[in-house]
């Protein structure tokens, strides 16, 4: 049985035209699938998050991807990573 978790999901604020963050997205999809902890998954454009809480969480580089489980940021990362590194930290901090 899979350990699915409601409150809890990893967030990833990209930028139109990125190469990264298109490669990111695929890894944290990778990632998901080889997980035993099954977050949800969102990727968002940073014009599409409230500018404050870029601010706040200090995302100035893309792609920025953050563990978020009730509402806190466990972990957050920037650039990209292996797969099997991805699937880990959500393991461990989700």
């Amino acid at each position: 049985m899979e350990n699915v978790k409601p409150n809890s999901k990893v967030v990833c604020i990209t930028t139109k035209g990125c190469e990264s963050c298109y490669i990111l997205d695929k890894l944290i999809k990778e990632a998901l699938s080889i997980s035993k902890t099954k977050p949800e998954y969102v990727n968002q454009d940073f014009t599409q998050v409230d500018k404050k809480w870029l601010k706040q969480n200090n995302v100035t580089d893309y792609p920025t991807a953050f563990l978020i489980k009730d509402d806190i940021v466990r972990y957050k990362f920037v650039g990209t990573r292996p797969a099997v590194v991805i699937a880990r930290w959500i393991d461990v901090h989700l």
